[in-house]
């Protein structure tokens, strides 16, 4: 397909974005072109629409996406906090198939992102970790301690740290059975069922309930 084509297709909104995710697995030349224009084209409904197809893709088939690691780690450092959030999604896709465990590189730089420039980002990085948590079990409690302390960790006025803490109770639930912290989560847990927030609020509740 003509290159011109091609990014038109991208562009329209009405994408038929599982299409290309079927032709992206099956096609090296479709999958190399789309990643280009997801790494470098400056247009919004591109770019945006390829991270669509390559995020979809890299969930079903993460492994012929491994060999561009590096490239969607270097989106986490991006000016663009839109490709940031790109970079953060497709390196939690391709975790599961990180032999190299090239991850570990990276994690200090990736558990920074909680407290982004973004809020969004933020929520962003928070919602990718439960993936990496499920399947890095020996990174678990760096995470977890990391989580547990987003207060010190993240600069955001009250309001949005006490949202943010949604995200990471829903972490904490996922772990706690496993977790030698669990101390430290009830005290977490605890301290959010008064969250101003009020999704947070009914969220610790509902740990409260039961696991104290």
């Amino acid at each position: 397909m003509d290159k011109k084509i091609l990014i038109e297709k991208i562009k329209d909104k009405n994408i038929d974005v599982e299409n290309f995710v079927d032709k992206i697995i099956k096609e090296e030349y479709l999958k190399k072109e789309i990643i280009k224009q997801l790494l470098n084209n400056k247009d919004i409904m591109v770019y945006y629409h390829c991270y669509y197809i390559v995020s979809k893709a890299s969930e079903l088939r993460p492994e012929i996406f491994y060999q561009y690691w590096d490239d969607f780690a270097a989106l986490m450092n991006h000016d663009n906090s839109y490709h940031r959030d790109i970079g953060l999604t497709i390196i939690a896709n391709l975790i599961s198939v990180d032999q190299d465990k090239l991850f570990d590189n990276i994690l200090k730089d990736y558990l920074e992102h909680i407290n982004d420039k973004k809020f969004m980002t933020a929520q962003c990085c928070i919602r990718n970790l439960v993936k990496i948590i499920k399947e890095r079990i020996d990174l678990r409690e760096i995470i977890v301690e990391t989580l547990l302390n987003i207060d010190k960790k993240s600069s955001y006025p009250r309001k949005q740290k006490e949202l943010l803490k949604y995200g990471v109770l829903e972490i904490l639930d996922l772990v706690y059975d496993e977790s030698n912290k669990r101390d430290a989560i009830n005290t977490f847990i605890e301290r959010s069922a008064t969250s101003i927030s009020p999704k947070t609020k009914k969220k610790a509740i509902e740990l409260k309930r039961k696991y104290i």
